[in-house]
């Protein structure tokens, strides 16, 4: 690498003399890495700072020990939040899941100079963190970040099932204001519109245009200690907007602090509850608290958690990061900021002891302490608050971000602020990471893990949220269910609504149609039936229609029987059909007629005669049939009893009533 003629002849070297005592955890060497890419791959020309920091492509790091790939240079770059290791591009792709579907949280950390992801999937046990995907920004003066953010997100989304995953995004603390209140009861529902009045002197802007929303950090007895927060709705707009655009429906916005802070918290457990304390006549004695600060070092901020125990207490950030040391590197060397950059990432340290050291090294460590020695002041200040507002004591502060693997930077904050300062990895807090757990995933992933952690969070400790008020999540299954049967429903509701309208005009209809009928019925009854007054009603009809069928009935009957034959018609056609008396010698002694059907009893003289008889009153019987039956006469010397039945035409028409 070239440096300008005023330093032509000075050699920065990447680590200090053997004299000087090495931090425990030294300047990490590029681990592993998996970086995808969305259909075309960029390589890096390994040296060339333009190649590496103004590159127009989309490049993507993602955290896969499975399908590593080795590295040939080592170095950190700055971001937000941390210093990302120089990586080589490939596709973006998600890390495959075998087995069924499975609900992912997405935390999406979108930094000053680079965005990082982490991916977390519910299993029946709880929860697995599966991948750490990381891109880097340009932070070349004149690049559009914008543009690259959408475009990355754009492809990110690409990737996963809405309907399965949900994409938590945070507001930058320094546009969140948090305090720490205590309020007499513990009802979140309370608590959430008390907010606006209790924030309402303390914050810098208008709580009109404020979204609010707390964390309770414990109960005291009935009371609940808590820590409110307000975001301006601009911001939170600008951001729903962002994600919006990138094809994405964010689940959660929420802030750095908090989020970060369920990486060290028991998320999964309610608040803890505490009995109510004593009651303290004297204002001025509180009790101490040990607190403990975790400090994230991205590229621009610095973000600030106090913790007492393993409750979030306090959250702060400072305007402070690795730009700071980048820009006065370039100041001191007079090199140009991209370079300054890459000095930074490859040989950053701070000296512990000058003894034995270079001219050069000590600038080089002199620089750099004292851009730290600015962060420190800053930092004194907010422990001189915590101090104040908690009667703190401050037991220890941990490390984490990118800036914090400068070597000897614990070592040097340790001396300064006489607290001890040492790193901490956030993956050691997470039980189940399914990609490498190295110094470098360890000090970057911080705020991405807590975010994707947020979207499993349950009611009893439920996440921090501005999405609500004019921001509130639509709820999607319905909006879901109504895309895909929004035009049956249409259909089946105008359906109804038809048949109910149906219904009633058949109904009005049929009252109507009543209405004439009884007007009908009244009138022809009094036309025709002749019948007035209570008699023309319903009942008097039917009676006046059920005499004149019964007259008429009568009448049809009577014509029937005009014209039938009576008995002696009967007896004469019997006669006529008799045979003679030269044949037969006939004796009747009775003869009875009952309707068509005769039958005659008397004597001949013999069977013969008897059988002339039957065979002539065949003549007379309409079917040709003479029964012959066991007749009553007592019998007589010399003469035959006969006893015929049979049927003959009375001439009778057939009456249908």
């Amino acid at each position: 690498m070239r440096y300008s003629t005023a330093i032509a002849s000075t050699k920065i070297q990447p680590t200090p003399p053997t004299s000087a005592p090495p931090q425990k955890t030294r300047l990490p060497q590029r681990g592993t890495a998996y970086i995808p890419r969305a259909k075309m791959q960029v390589f890096y020309a390994i040296g060339s700072v333009y190649s590496y920091y103004c590159r127009p492509s989309v490049a993507h790091g993602c955290a896969n020990h499975s399908e590593a790939v080795a590295p040939t240079e080592p170095g950190w770059r700055g971001d937000n939040n941390s210093y990302t290791q120089s990586q080589t591009s490939h596709k973006l792709r998600p890390k495959p899941v075998h087995g069924g579907i499975a609900l992912k949280s997405l935390g999406i950390d979108i930094g000053s100079s680079s965005i990082k992801v982490v991916e977390v999937q519910s299993t029946s046990k709880g929860f697995q963190v599966t991948q750490f995907m990381e891109h880097p920004l340009g932070i070349s003066p004149g690049a559009d970040q914008e543009l690259e953010i959408l475009e990355y997100l754009r492809d990110l989304s690409s990737l996963y099932d809405p309907a399965q995953t949900r994409f938590n995004f945070a507001l930058p603390q320094n546009r969140v204001a948090m305090r720490n209140k205590f309020f007499p009861f513990n009802d979140r529902i309370k608590i959430s519109k008390s907010l606006a009045f209790e924030l309402e002197e303390d914050l810098p802007f208008s709580s009109d245009n404020a979204i609010f929303d707390a964390k309770i950090i414990r109960t005291v007895g009935s009371g609940a200690e808590v820590l409110a927060c307000a975001a301006p709705k601009i911001h939170v707009q600008n951001l729903i907007q962002r994600a919006q655009d990138s094809n994405m429906d964010p689940f959660i916005i929420s802030s750095e602090g908090t989020s970060f802070a369920n990486v060290f918290e028991r998320w999964n457990e309610a608040p803890p509850a505490l009995a109510a304390p004593a009651l303290n006549l004297n204002e001025e004695v509180r009790p101490v608290r040990q607190i403990t600060i975790t400090l994230n070092i991205g590229h621009s901020r610095t973000l600030v958690c106090a913790f007492e125990g393993s409750s979030l207490i306090q959250v702060g950030s400072i305007l402070w990061g690795g730009k700071n040391i980048a820009d006065a590197i370039a100041k001191k060397y007079e090199i140009p900021y991209i370079e300054a950059i890459k000095e930074l990432q490859t040989k950053a340290f701070i000296l512990t002891n000058k003894q034995g050291a270079t001219f050069d090294q000590v600038t080089f460590s002199d620089t750099i302490a004292k851009c730290v020695r600015e962060m420190a002041r800053d930092l004194q200040l907010a422990i001189l608050e915590l101090k104040s507002e908690f009667n703190a004591q401050i037991n220890s502060i941990h490390l984490t971000g990118g800036v914090s693997q400068i070597q000897n930077l614990g070592p040097f904050l340790t001396q300064v602020l006489e607290v001890p300062v040492n790193r901490v990895s956030v993956l050691d807090q997470i039980p189940n990471v399914n990609f490498e757990r190295s110094a470098y995933h360890g000090a970057v992933c911080g705020v991405a893990l807590g975010l994707a952690i947020e979207g499993f969070k349950k009611p009893r400790n439920p996440p921090l949220n501005f999405l609500r008020g004019e921001f509130a999540k639509e709820n999607h299954q319905l909006k879901m269910f109504w895309e895909k049967w929004g035009s049956t429903i249409k259909v089946a509701t105008a359906a109804l609504v038809v048949l109910f309208v149906y219904s009633s005009l058949r109904e009005s209809f049929a009252l109507s149609l009543a209405d004439r009928t009884q007007e009908v019925l009244k009138s022809q009854a009094k036309t025709v039936a002749g019948l007035k007054g209570r008699a023309a009603s319903e009942n008097g009809i039917r009676k006046y229609i059920r005499d004149n069928k019964k007259r008429a009935a009568d009448l049809k009957t009577l014509a029937s029987v005009a014209n039938m034959n009576s008995a002696l018609d009967i007896a004469k056609k019997i006669n006529d059909a008799a045979p003679p008396k030269s044949s037969i010698t006939l004796d009747i002694h009775q003869m009875a007629i009952q309707d068509a059907q005769v039958t005659l009893q008397g004597y001949v003289n013999s069977p013969r005669e008897m059988s002339l008889l039957q065979q002539a009153l065949t003549n007379v019987s309409t079917d040709g049939q003479v029964k012959s039956g066991q007749s009553t006469l007592g019998a007589l010397p010399g003469r035959t009893a006969f006893s015929f039945s049979f049927n003959v035409d009375r001439n009778v028409e057939k009456v249908t009533r």
